[in-house]
């Protein structure tokens, strides 16, 4: 059964949140109000909002996330990521995105000793493999679209600008997330293509407060409730939370301590650097069975720099985020 359910449907935010949790100095409030800009063409009415807000997710329309969150919202959004670039150390978060943006390149070359790896203890099987063919070029394109974005750095977490990121990577994101999500499909759960054949109808309307019927054609009905905050119309419940949740989010950024950083920083270096170097041996391999020994031989390594991590990170807790307004 294909349902909609509000507020979490942005796969993309969570990478978005990524951000917003793991990394930067307070940004002025006339670059916040930049950002901030309330769209003139926005619908008023909430019906019309949410069929605003699904048609340009099923036309992969980044920016339409941005558009439909309240100004106040935009502006918080602005601030805990530039707040996040100030608080991370800068060599670290960089170091870390250039590993991701490798393992990538690793990946898109070697892609035919993925395919047909057989270190799963079975042999290849060929529709997979079909599959997999089918959903790596979106899988690359999502990892480079990551790495080569405004927030792949610290100085880009600090310059930060919404609009900008929703529009030039939140948008090649949907894209692909949706031509992912269309290989599997004997999965009951919507697609972003899926949205253009929502049906909505609005219940009530008091003018702050909305119920909304929200379903897919022939399945069944989830009512919804908004409420209207600075023109825009959001999810009752996650409109409860925001203002609780953002602030959590900036007490723990800036509760991070530069000097606890500072001693484990070696010990984050030394991992990526391990990392690195087995990439290296993965890139090198020619042949099958060398690309399966070079995996093979990766694993402890890798178990062991994940339990390094977890070691040197477990006392310290992500900042929770809230879901951004979403559709249905």
């Amino acid at each position: 059964m294909k349902k909609l359910t509000v507020p979490t449907l942005l796969l993309p935010l969570a990478a978005a949140s990524f951000f917003l949790t793991a990394c930067g100095e307070k940004s002025p409030a006339s670059d916040a109000a930049t950002d901030a800009v309330v769209e003139k063409n926005y619908p008023e009415a909430p019906d019309e909002a949410i069929r605003y807000i699904l048609d340009g997710l099923a036309e992969g329309n980044g920016s339409t996330i941005w558009e439909a969150m309240p100004a106040s919202y935009q502006s918080d959004v602005v601030e805990v990521v530039q707040l996040a670039g100030t608080k991370l150390d800068a060599e670290l978060y960089n170091q870390t995105f250039a590993l991701i943006g490798r393992l990538g390149t690793v990946l898109d070359k070697q892609q035919e000793f993925v395919f047909n790896t057989s270190l799963m203890g079975q042999s290849p099987d060929p529709e997979q493999i079909a599959r997999t063919r089918e959903a790596w070029p979106s899988i690359v394109n999502l990892i480079e679209v990551l790495t080569t974005s405004s927030v792949a750095s610290a100085e880009g977490l600090q310059g930060f600008e919404g609009k900008a990121f929703f529009d030039q990577t939140v948008s090649p994101m949907l894209a692909d997330i949706d031509a992912l999500s269309k290989l599997q499909p004997e999965s009951d759960e919507p697609t972003l293509s899926d949205l253009k054949k929502a049906e909505i109808k609005l219940i009530e309307n008091t003018g702050t407060e909305a119920t909304i019927e929200i379903s897919m054609p022939e399945e069944e009905v989830e009512t919804e409730m908004f409420v209207k905050v600075e023109e825009r119309w959001v999810p009752a419940e996650m409109a409860g939370t925001w203002e609780m949740q953002m602030a959590e989010a900036k007490a723990q950024l800036e509760g991070i301590d530069p000097d606890q950083m500072a001693q484990q920083k070696p010990q984050f270096l030394g991992v990526i650097g391990m990392i690195d170097g087995v990439l290296t041996q993965i890139e090198a391999a020619e042949t099958q069975q060398q690309f399966d020994q070079a995996v093979q031989g990766a694993m402890m390594p890798l178990m062991g720099a994940a339990m390094m991590f977890q070691g040197m990170g477990g006392e310290t807790e992500a900042p929770a985020m809230p879901a951004m307004p979403t559709a249905p």
